[in-house]
């Protein structure tokens, strides 16, 4: 599995548009071949960058989707909102951590890690 995220930086005062139109974009991919998950974040301290981290099955997956016509077409439809052209990182998982339950959890609760 590969994780990819995309850094945006929105234009003051289009960011509400852009949310909303990134949020619609993101339904679209969600049948892709090799997408796993996707999620979109606002920076609190910069609240014009923007990140959308998706998981893929594979680097191929992934270049395959970035490479298309169709994200092509999704980079037209955000270009108005943007200030720059957005930056891709993609990354390995090398190692995965998660929190441990607290020592004094109820019984009756699930924890998976």
């Amino acid at each position: 599995m590969i994780k990819v995220i995309i850094e945006r930086h929105v234009a003051e005062g289009l960011e509400e548009v852009y949310q909303e139109t990134v949020r619609n974009l993101m339904l679209q991919i969600t049948d892709r071949p090799g997408f796993l998950k996707g999620d979109a974040y606002r920076d609190l301290n910069h609240p014009n960058h923007f990140y959308v981290i998706s998981n893929w099955e594979n680097i191929g997956c992934w270049e395959r989707w970035h490479d298309s016509p169709e994200r092509q077409h999704m980079l037209n439809e955000l270009a108005p909102f943007l200030e720059s052209d957005e930056k891709c990182t993609v990354l390995a998982l090398k190692v995965s951590y998660e929190a441990q339950p607290a020592k004094y959890a109820k019984p009756t609760q699930t924890y998976s890690y």
